[in-house]
């Protein structure tokens, strides 16, 4: 794993990534003798990613066009588990018998975030996966009127708990930008002030190149950030406009409108409103 999977990938290409990276970090936490509360934390964090991802990278082995909604999330998980792998490789020494001990979890940090920092947008990105999966579930399969509510009120639960926290991760994003900008100009004001040919300037540049790599990252997370928001409030938008018809073996869900697209299951009277997969700009 020499450098992350551009995000224009195959969804299958990006969905392995996203779990052989994450496996990585869960060996590399479980390896950590004398665990501080950071690492345990982060460790069931991991145990609680490793199904959401086995289900999708299985799911898009499928059919890969039903997912284009997560492409950003989905490689953005991806990215924060290889960064983390980096972080927490920094944060251990090895032993003489080989296993690993811990030093300070809690202040290092990579790329400008510590191990808490990533492991908040991991539980973005797993929630915003698991709710397309949910979404998923209900639209392709056939179910008894208890599984198709116990889904929704679970998937209510997760688009509350989840909404919050892209948000504070947007505010986050954006001050981060606004900071580097602030950087940038001082960087560029400095160059300016400075004769030709003086070793300075050297110095400046690459400090700005490390500024422009910061920004494309935070970009790139902004990004998937604002996806996740989008699938969320595509699945609020698709749970109101949703009714369960009861036969005495299945469930049909009924939309409400005069158009059809995207998932469907069963009798179907009407549109999907604006939940659409695959190919999604």
């Amino acid at each position: 794993m020499a450098e992350p999977i551009g995000v224009t990938a195959g969804l299958l290409g990006i969905a392995t990534f996203a779990f052989q990276t994450s496996k990585a970090v869960y060996k590399l936490v479980d390896s950590i003798q004398k665990a501080p509360q950071t690492i345990r934390d982060l460790k069931s964090e991991m145990l609680a990613l490793d199904p959401v991802l086995s289900s999708i990278q299985q799911k898009v082995t499928s059919d890969a066009t039903k997912f284009e909604d997560i492409r950003y999330p989905l490689h953005q998980c991806g990215v924060v588990c290889f960064h983390l792998r980096s972080l927490i490789q920094q944060c251990t020494t090895h032993s003489a018998d080989g296993s690993r001990s811990a030093r300070d979890f809690v202040k290092m940090q990579y790329k400008g975030k510590t191990i808490d920092g990533y492991k908040g947008q991991l539980a973005s990105y797993k929630a915003t996966i698991a709710i397309v999966l949910d979404l998923f579930t209900l639209t392709t399969s056939t179910l008894t009127v208890e599984a198709v509510d116990e889904i929704k009120r679970k998937l209510n639960d997760k688009i509350g708990q989840t909404e919050p926290d892209l948000e504070v991760h947007i505010e986050e994003i954006t001050e981060g930008l606004h900071s580097l900008a602030i950087k940038a100009s001082d960087i560029s004001h400095d160059q300016q002030s400075q004769p030709d040919g003086d070793s300075s300037l050297q110095v400046l540049e690459r400090q700005k190149r490390v500024l422009e790599e910061d920004r494309l990252a935070l970009e790139a997370e902004k990004k998937a950030i604002e996806k996740s928001q989008q699938v969320c409030k595509t699945a609020t938008q698709w749970l109101a406009e949703t009714t369960p018809q009861v036969d005495p073996q299945s469930i049909h869900i009924s939309f409400s409108g005069a158009n059809n697209s995207g998932f469907q299951l069963g009798q179907n009277m009407g549109i999907v409103s604006n939940l659409k997969w695959g190919g999604q700009p």
